[in-house]
């Protein structure tokens, strides 16, 4: 009785955003209650369960303010998870995992203090093999902390990273990075594009329907808007007004804009060149707003760049406080897996790895229409042809409640236009708690791989 008042005392504080003070009270004069929360959270959710994240749910983080393409990494501290989120018409969450941050709650400071950053983030690159596996895991991505907001608010500290850990892995446990058990980093770096996936660490999430439309949209699709017109018409005077004094363009990129400038003027006359690929983030009162830039035009074939403009509100306004185009060359890459061998895996292995992991979360959260997209039109299981295959599991749904499921040691063994994955399933949901080994079989049609037998 005692830990189900504590659950529903940290769920109340959480919603007034006393969350950090409560959990300390708690840590420090009834510690070993502490760790039943924290372990019954990590592991089963009852809150979670009842709330706008619920499995099936078409709601998102307040945080996604618009995104054309790519995915985006979002980390819940409060309930210690990961998930991606990707946009195909309307949003999915394509992607969840049971993480571990700091050991303290909060926003990190300094160095040492055992916080993991709150904030809008980039991956800059991976590291193979950081160090011993039980606590690195078999690759690290870098974050690209301290952001320049970080800075000018004075807070410090350095190799804050997403890796793996082949240890068990309990919440709150580190030093200030984001730690996933190291089966799920590696299907967490199919989603990954060095500089341009952001990476939204939050103390908690609030979650909204897709059809919400953020209080700062407008505000900073005017300065996106603002931004593109003075571009175009070579208005570096405006390019400035928006940004905070002091932090306007200057030197050698100054000089990059003013070229790229002179390119795109007048060219605004013969066609529509307005920012493409437009995606639109906000944590608080930081933002970025990225984009491609078209400046050029060659043999009537469009050249741009990438950019990203990073704000922060101040006195209630929205100002650019730092632009960053991505780097170019091979830091503007897909995250590559490496194998223990050190050779980069082959691209059917990746096909199917995503193949496997679209097939899993569409069941977990009941896309009945995308799970079905993921099989052979001459699937056979158990007696059963494909209609009748996912109206058996469309029952198992409808019975079923809260379902997670998570794939470890995926083991996948591929030629020309055949394949095999075979993992272990962990599979729980309120009427079963199960452990399994699954084997899939896999066929390529029509250039892509489909299911088209399933043994467990």
């Amino acid at each position: 009785m005692i830990v189900k008042f504590l659950l529903w005392k940290l769920y109340f504080f959480s919603k007034n955003i006393k969350v950090a003070n409560f959990v300390m009270i708690i840590k420090k004069k009834f510690p070993i209650y502490y760790i039943i929360i924290l372990s019954f959270l990590f592991f089963f959710n009852p809150i979670e369960a009842s709330s706008s994240i619920s499995p099936g749910s078409e709601k998102i983080p307040d945080s996604i303010v618009s995104l054309s393409s790519g995915y985006i990494i979002v980390v819940d501290k409060q309930y210690q998870k990961l998930y991606v989120f990707h946009k195909n018409g309307i949003f999915s969450k394509v992607f969840e995992a049971s993480c571990s941050t700091g050991k303290n709650p909060g926003s990190k400071q300094i160095a040492g203090d055992a916080k993991t950053p709150n904030g809008i983030f980039f991956v800059t690159k991976i590291l193979p093999n950081p160090g011993h596996p039980e606590i690195y895991g078999s690759m690290a991505f870098p974050l690209d902390y301290p952001t320049i907001s970080d800075k000018r608010a004075g807070r410090n500290g350095n190799n804050i990273w997403i890796h793996g850990t082949t240890k068990t892995l309990l919440p709150t446990q580190s030093k200030g990075c984001v730690v996933l058990h190291d089966n799920d980093l590696k299907r967490l770096a199919n989603f990954i594009y060095f500089n341009k996936t952001p990476v939204i660490i939050a103390e908690f999430l609030k979650w909204v329907p897709q059809s919400y439309v953020s209080p700062a949209k407008n505000e900073l699709e005017r300065i996106l808007t603002s931004w593109n017109k003075a571009f175009i018409e070579n208005d570096i005077k405006t390019i400035d007004s928006l940004y905070l004094q002091g932090s306007e363009i200057k030197g050698k990129r100054r000089e990059e804009l003013n070229n790229k400038v002179k390119y795109s003027k007048n060219l605004n006359k013969h066609f529509i060149l307005q920012p493409r690929d437009i995606s639109i983030l906000q944590e608080d009162n930081s933002a970025v707003i990225i984009f491609d830039q078209i400046f050029a035009v060659n043999n009537n074939s469009f050249q741009g760049f990438y950019n990203k403009l990073i704000l922060e509100k101040i006195n209630n306004k929205w100002y650019v406080v730092d632009d960053a185009t991505a780097p170019a060359g091979p830091d503007k890459q897909l995250a590559q897996v490496k194998n223990t061998q050190k050779e980069t895996k082959s691209i059917p292995e990746e096909d199917i790895r995503n193949l496997v992991n679209k097939w899993a979360t569409s069941w977990q959260s009941g896309n009945m229409k995308t799970y079905r997209g993921c099989y052979a039109s001459n699937f056979q299981s158990k007696g059963m042809n494909l209609d009748a295959w996912v109206s058996h599991k469309a029952d198992v749904r409808q019975n079923s409640k809260n379902i997670n499921i998570r794939i470890d040691n995926l083991q996948i063994s591929a030629e020309v236009n055949i394949a095999t994955a075979v993992f272990t399933q962990y599979y729980r949901s309120s009427i079963i708690n199960s452990k399994s080994k699954k084997k899939l079989e896999l066929r390529k049609i029509n250039n892509e791989w489909k299911i088209y037998r399933e043994i467990i």
